[in-house]
């Protein structure tokens, strides 16, 4: 429907509802006063000539004429604008429009307030409080998560339970639950003032300053946590919240809830008992929630609340979704300018008021803004407290916002109302059916601009037991398969870039370059093509001194200890810091859990990695071997036993550059030179490869590495930067380790969702373990013990499918520190220069549902394997036509089909080869994070996707100008913000887990690499308008084209959509426009199709940066190999073609070193 929708407001001129709205808006009868004097005068002349027949100016009878057409076109005017104004669709008028919604039971919104958590950050009180050490906390300013104070938390809880009323020690809250699967907890400051709890402070927001109220929170009979009733002295609420991820997390710790606007009352008298009685209030801008009515006693004190009716469809002060024996009742009526009218019932289903009450309500700005968190950061509250002795003391704290708030909306508009209240009407303000829950929560706020929902569990299952989501979104998955292929895929990946400045440069090496070493896939490039320092020859051994949790003091020794580092001279001056060890058993005994067993102990191995954590000195002591304090010299992040043997050394990989490599770099990049850049492993720093020196192969190898000769020798480059004068070219290296199962498994991982274990102070990782039951070809037996490997990220291609069929997986790195455990699990199960002909698995190309071509596993035994060409000979040899073959040395790496009518071999396309193996036993573990967890008593489980209209804007003006990338509300904010108009009503079997939105961005530079590309547009030689204005009409019409309103999610974008509308707005000054990929491994026409997830919108992030202007349209500009490829696929092992920019480029000379500074 959205395609059709985007088609009809775009491209086509006569949709039948630009029709139809042409003739509802024909005047087919006008009457206006020159229309209707003339009428009347054609009327007499035709029907009395001989009476009437004196129609001079003067005469009195056109006088009276022209009376009567005044007349009748001011009464037609009155007419018809009443007639407007009685119909939805065509009133004007705002109180009109808000009283033909209520006749639709759709309740207008007013503006709503800005709501958020505010996090304590410090604290401090001027009471004698001391904590279990007997020290006197007194005035000393107490920081949360402070890693200099070990005592901080017990710190807190003490001066918060001091100050808290009595009987409210932490640990025994006033209230408690869960609210979205975070435990929480509220407790009551004694706070001694005898008005309403709330204490105000002032911040600047969009460079305005607005007034804002620290409000008591309660989670009573909610799914959310919401302003308790204000009441005098009741002293202010706080809540504490842990959701499992320790206490730097910002959902954990304590917190205060926080709201925009100025809490004012009003009390009036009823002294006649009247029926439907309304109390006007007539104060602008009451907000939309924050309504409070209560009857006062003879002494002006609060007596009893009444019931606010819920603002739902169908519902008001007589007819109500409330308890019968509720009669207390009121509802709120919406006026103009935000005022409201408080209408109460007729004596039968509800009491009429009498008697004196007060009326609590906020004014709140009337307008629209994003609250960052940088905006709210240290606001000082100030608390006046009476202690257990009744002396009156100071309770000081700082609080911060810790995720940006996008929930404040400017009252409801009338096209808005115009829109919902139909919606409502159809939904009937309750969501049962699939479309209710795609309409119903735009009518929850005005700041829901987009909604998409999702039923992820379907009704029926028992509620005998716990819910298991077999998605693995929010339950825990563990499978065990048979399918499973193990491969790795090297590939060379490009990016471009242009500058204006130094710090855009900066930008770019920081974000861009130095970004990716940080990256899985780089460290296994580097583990693989650089490979091992030899050390077994030196016969050296571990001498282990002290050990602990996951540390392992010690020295290194042949015949007395051995000195490390740039002290040495053998290949042990690789160890290094971050260096990797490789250790192997002194005798037949391997390794578990730290010591040595016998080699038949379940799950022992016959190797042992660590890593060197830090290393005093020389690592020798000087040959005294341990230092003075007892502990060794060298500090392993892994238990070794004593007497291991020193097998094979990784140098560190630095994933920093030294300042004066950036500032080499950022010269050479202003002066549009061509260069590389490699990595040194002697002095682990590094360096640039000069335009003279570098290797124009695409095939990396360490032969001629730092050579000098001015022959372009050196392949030994990670990054490579061409250019064409304006835009850089940078290709860079990749290696992923890729997992698929080929029917029996679906993986599920979110990148973005991290898990941690505060138990064990670890991340817990998703996970796929290769059993130990699979066998390796050098021992014909089983491996011994099972080969874990941690999920790193999703397999996603270029038109944005998603394969769940296989993973991203990376070596298991236990404690996150960068280096991993083991980085030979891959060699360890495939083996790979082992009976090297079987260690490939293939794949065949088909064309899925979509017409998009991809891959699919294809049986092995369809190839003859064999190193090079030359190995067949089809002479002495029978094969079938069409028989297979794959060559897999580094030079050829083709698949090639026999034809028994020529006796050739020609090239195919249709299948490629990775190396790795196939048929593999695994356990996939899936681990769900804490923060949802799900009801067991309902059926359905419900995702809604939310995007908020602020959020949208401040993203979109990001894209195209660039600063801080602004930040989606959390699922927990979005709770917070909707829950309490959307959970009332869904049905009791669901719930509704909420979700921000996800951009998928197309084109900039801010978009994915596989996405990123480059408008070529030909511009017509006749037209006078320059280049800079043909690129901001492009940009313009994409961001049109783009436009919100435009998508839904889970779209499907079509470069002919795109092109045609570019062509409308720009035509005739525009002849052409293509667009052409800027990734090395994408052929022209890849990105003429693009999919998005069911929970993506498309936005574009293209700029002038990103439209070339072209003379033609060739070959050459196109930077295709002539065919047009509709492959999606994101990677192509060592592929050179496809370059989006093409040019001279300009050569430099120069050296530069690197930085060795830390690695992982």
């Amino acid at each position: 429907m959205a395609t059709t929708d985007r088609q009809n407001r775009l491209l086509v001129a006569e949709d039948w509802r630009k029709i139809y709205q042409a003739f509802q808006q024909a005047d087919f009868k006008s009457y206006d006063f020159e229309t209707l004097r003339r009428t009347m005068v054609a009327y007499l002349k035709e029907n009395y000539p001989d009476d009437f027949n004196d129609f001079v100016e003067s005469s009195e009878y056109v006088a009276l004429i022209d009376l009567i057409a005044y007349i009748s076109q001011a009464l037609s005017f009155r007419v018809d604008l009443n007639a407007r104004e009685n119909f939805l669709e065509t009133a004007e008028r705002r109180n009109s429009v808000l009283r033909l919604a209520r006749l639709i039971n759709y309740n207008a919104k007013r503006n709503q307030p800005a709501t958020g958590m505010l996090k304590l950050d410090s604290i401090s009180t001027t009471q004698d409080v001391q904590d279990s050490t007997g020290t006197n906390l007194a005035n000393s300013n107490i920081i949360w998560n402070d890693s200099a104070n070990s005592n901080y938390r017990e710190q807190f809880t003490a001066i918060l339970n001091a100050a808290n009323q009595t009987g409210q020690l932490f640990g025994n809250p006033r209230e408690s639950g869960k609210i979205g699967g975070i435990d929480t907890e509220v407790y009551t400051l004694s706070s001694n003032q005898l008005d309403l709890p709330i204490f105000n402070f002032q911040k600047s927001v969009g460079g305005i300053s607005r007034g804002f109220e620290i409000v008591p929170s309660t989670i009573n009979d909610s799914e959310s946590i919401y302003e308790a009733d204000p009441i005098p002295g009741s002293g202010l609420t706080y809540t504490y919240r842990t959701d499992g991820a320790g206490d730097s997390s910002n959902n954990t710790g304590f917190f205060f809830l926080f709201k925009q606007g100025t809490l004012q009352n009003q009390e009036f008298s009823v002294g006649t008992a009247i029926t439907n009685y309304v109390k006007n209030l007539e104060t602008s801008n009451i907000n939309n929630s924050d309504v409070w009515l209560y009857k006062l006693d003879q002494f002006g004190q609060l007596s009893e609340a009444w019931t606010k009716v819920p603002s739902l469809s169908g519902n008001n002060a007589i007819y109500n979704s409330l308890s019968k024996a509720e009669r207390n009742t009121y509802n709120v009526v919406t006026k103009n300018n935000d005022a409201i009218d408080l209408v109460f019932g007729d004596g039968n289903f509800s009491n009429i008021p009498l008697g004196n009450f007060r009326t609590y309500y906020r004014v709140s700005d009337n307008s629209k803004y994003a609250i960052q968190s940088t905006d709210m950061q240290n606001v000082q509250l100030s608390v006046p407290y009476s202690d257990a002795n009744g002396a009156q003391q100071s309770l000081t704290m700082s609080i911060s916002l810790k995720a940006s708030v996008y929930n404040s909306a400017a009252t409801e508009s009338n096209d808005s109302i115009k829109e919902k209240a139909a919606q409502v009407y159809y939904s009937q303000n309750r969501m049962i059916t699939a479309e209710d829950y795609q309409v119903v929560p735009l009518s929850a706020s005005q700041e829901i601009v987009k909604v998409r929902s999702v039923n992820r569990s379907a009704s029926g299952i028992s509620r005998a037991k716990e819910i298991l989501d077999p998605t693995g979104a929010y339950s825990n998955v563990s499978v065990f398969a048979e399918d499973g292929m193990l491969y790795r895929e090297e590939s060379l990946q490009q990016f471009t870039f242009t500058f204006n400045n130094k710090s855009d440069i900066q930008s770019t090496i920081d974000g861009s370059v130095e970004a990716k070493l940080k990256e899985a896939y780089a460290r296994q490039f580097y583990y693989l093509k650089y490979g091992t320092k030899d050390a077994s020859t030196l016969t050296a051994t571990w001498n282990s001194t002290t050990t602990a949790t996951n540390t392992n003091t010690g020295y290194f020794t042949s015949g007395g200890p051995l000195v490390i580092g740039e002290s040495a001279t053998s290949n042990m001056k690789f160890a290094k810091p971050g260096a990797l060890i490789k250790f192997t058993s002194p005798d037949t005994r391997k390794f578990l859990n730290g010591t040595l067993v016998t080699s038949t102990t379940e799950n022992s191995e016959d190797r042992l990695w660590a890593k060197i954590g830090a290393v005093v000195l020389d690592g020798a002591n000087a040959g005294l071997g341990n230092l003075e304090s007892g502990v060794g010299p060298v500090t392993l992040n892994n238990i070794v036993p004593n007497g291991s043997v020193i097998n094979a050394i990784i140098p560190n990989l630095t994933t920093a550059f030294s300042a004066t490599l950036e500032a080499d770099l950022i010269a050479r990049i202003e002066a549009y030179e061509e260069f590389g850049l490699r990595y040194d492993i002697d002095s682990e720093t590094w360096k640039v490869i000069t335009s003279t020196n570098l290797s124009t192969s695409s095939v990396f190898s360490l032969a001629n590495t730092g050579s000098a000769t001015g022959t372009n020798a050196d392949a030994s480059w990670w990054f490579k930067f061409t250019s064409d004068g304006n835009t850089y070219t940078v290709q860079y290296r990749k290696l992923d380790y890729i997992f698929e199962s080929e029917s029996q498994n679906k993986f599920h991982y979110d990148v973005e969702e991290k898990i941690y274990d505060y138990t064990t102070g670890k991340s817990v990782k998703d996970t796929v373990k290769i059993v130990k039951t699979n066998s390796i070809v050098s021992s014909g037996n089983s491996i011994g013990y099972p080969i874990t490997w941690q999920v790193v990220d999703v397999v996603t291609e270029a038109d944005g499918f998603q394969d769940n069929r296989k993973v991203k997986v990376g070596f298991y790195d236990d404690d996150d520190d960068g280096v991993v455990d083991n980085p030979e699990l891959f060699d360890i199960y495939v083996e790979p220069t082992l009976s090297e002909s079987t260690k490939f698995v293939f794949f065949e190309k088909y064309t899925s549902y979509d017409n998009i071509e991809r891959s699919r596993p294809y049986a092995a035994n369809n190839f003859i394997v064999s190193k090079n060409e030359t190995d067949i000979n089809l002479n002495t040899s029978v094969y079938t036509d069409k028989q297979l073959f794959y060559f897999y040395d580094e030079s050829e790496d083709v698949v090639k089909s026999y034809s028994s009518t020529t006796n050739t071999l020609s090239t195919t396309t249709d299948y490629t080869a990775r190396r790795g193996r196939g048929s593999v036993s695994f356990q996939y573990k899936h681990n769900a994070g804490q923060e949802t967890r799900i009801d067991p008593s309902v059926s359905n489980i419900v995702d809604v996707y939310l995007l908020e209209r602020t959020y949208d804007n401040l993203y979109r003006i990001w894209l195209q100008d660039g600063g801080s990338k602004p930040t989606v509300s959390t699922a927990d904010q979005l709770r917070i913000n909707y829950s309490g108009a959307l959970n009332p009503l869904k049905s009791l079997s669901d719930q509704i887990i909420y979700h921000p939105v996800k951009y998928k961005i197309l084109f900039g530079s801010n978009a994915d690499e596989q996405l990123q590309a480059t408008f070529k547009v030909v511009k017509n030689t006749k037209t006078n308008i320059s280049d800079a204005v043909i690129k901001t009409r492009v940009i313009a019409a994409i961001n049109e084209f783009f436009a919100l309103d435009n998508w839904d999610f889970g779209d499907s974008f079509y470069f002919t959509e795109l092109a045609a509308y570019v062509h409308n707005q720009l035509a005739p000054d525009l002849l052409t426009a293509v667009i052409v990929p800027n990734q090395s491994g994408q052929s022209f026409g890849s990105l003429f199709q693009i999919d998005s997830a069911a929970d993506e919108i498309f936005i574009s992030g293209a700029t002038v940066d990103d439209v070339a202007i072209i003379t033609a349209l060739g070959a050459n500009q196109l930077a295709a190999s002539g065919t047009v490829s509709t492959s999606s696929s994101t990677t192509t092992a060592n592929t050179t073609t496809g370059s989006a920019v093409s040019g001279s480029t300009t050569t430099g000379s120069g050296s530069s070193t690197g930085s060795s500074g830390s690695g992982y």
